[in-house]
């Protein structure tokens, strides 16, 4: 790193008393000038969405078994820790099939990585965790010995472990955390080299999952990790993945992931799902939500 960008980075954490990642995220984005503080502002908002995701997954255990579409037990731990953006998580949960999406989207993709694993993959990757908990409450991952690699930025993984250490949760073994600057120049290098530091195994096959994240990137940081999660998998990986409509427009979720290295990819919209896992008939915007599997 420039000294210059350490001094600036050393100073604003004695101001502001901010860790080192955090003084280090808001100095770049300074030093990138608007599109940097864009980055940041659009960190800040993945994050208090995790919170409104951990509300919907905790409430999920409160429901009769028959209509449970899975168990969280840990989410309760997340939307307790969320009680100071309680105002922002609120907007969200008065989306119209904000709930619903969340509850399917879940289901889906805990279906995805099950049949992953029973199909021998022994590898999964959370891009972009959040607190996302698969792999403490999937039976599944402990029975087959699963390494479950939580890709995210220090700040955010700091503040899942502080959660679940409060908590009195520890993180098994099999949990690797994976800090990694999403906005590093050498993106697709060094993030596998961060992986293999942790003991990813790049080509011999993974579950990828990439939850709540292409809404909040351009198109060609969409394509670049594409790139790398086909090429690093290798054979028999697949990816679940969530998007909207209008995510890959001109192209098909399909053409796009095949572009990258897939070689199939299925899509369902939200409307779907619904007819899948929920009563009645769902609402008239269902279909704007929208999962995809691609398989290498």
């Amino acid at each position: 790193m420039p000294s210059h960008l350490k001094e600036l980075v050393r100073a604003r954490m004695e101001r502001t008393g901010e860790s080192y990642q955090q003084a280090l995220r808001h100095v770049r984005a300074q030093e990138a000038g608007p599109h940097g503080k864009e980055r940041l502002e659009r960190s800040r908002s993945v994050a208090d969405t995790a919170f409104s995701i951990a509300v919907v997954r905790a409430e999920e255990g409160k429901r009769p078994r028959a209509e449970r579409l899975f168990d969280d037990p840990y989410a309760h731990l997340f939307a307790a820790a969320g009680e100071h953006v309680a105002e922002c998580t609120q907007r969200f949960l008065d989306l119209p099939g904000f709930w619903e999406g969340v509850r399917m989207r879940t289901r889906f993709i805990d279906d995805a990585v099950r049949d992953g694993l029973a199909g021998g993959l022994d590898q999964v990757v959370l891009l972009g965790a959040g607190f996302d908990a698969r792999g403490l409450r999937l039976p599944e991952i402990e029975k087959r010995r699963v390494r479950v690699y939580e890709v995210d930025t220090a700040e955010q993984l700091a503040r899942k472990r502080k959660v679940l250490t409060a908590g009195g949760i520890a993180v098994p073994a099999n949990i690797r955390y994976v800090p990694f600057d999403f906005d590093t120049a050498d993106y697709e290098t060094e993030l596998a080299a961060a992986l293999e530091a942790e003991g990813f195994r790049g080509g011999a096959g993974a579950v990828f999952v990439w939850e709540g994240v292409i809404g909040y990137i351009r198109s060609d940081e969409i394509d670049r990790n594409l790139r790398f999660m086909a090429s690093q998998g290798g054979a028999r990986s697949r990816l679940v993945f969530t998007y909207g409509e209008s995510s890959f427009d001109p192209e098909t979720a399909a053409e796009r992931t095949r572009r990258a290295g897939f070689t199939s990819c299925q899509e369902l919209a939200g409307d779907e799902l619904w007819r899948r896992y929920l009563p009645g008939e769902p609402y008239a915007g269902a279909s704007v939500m929208r999962l995809g599997l691609a398989i290498v």
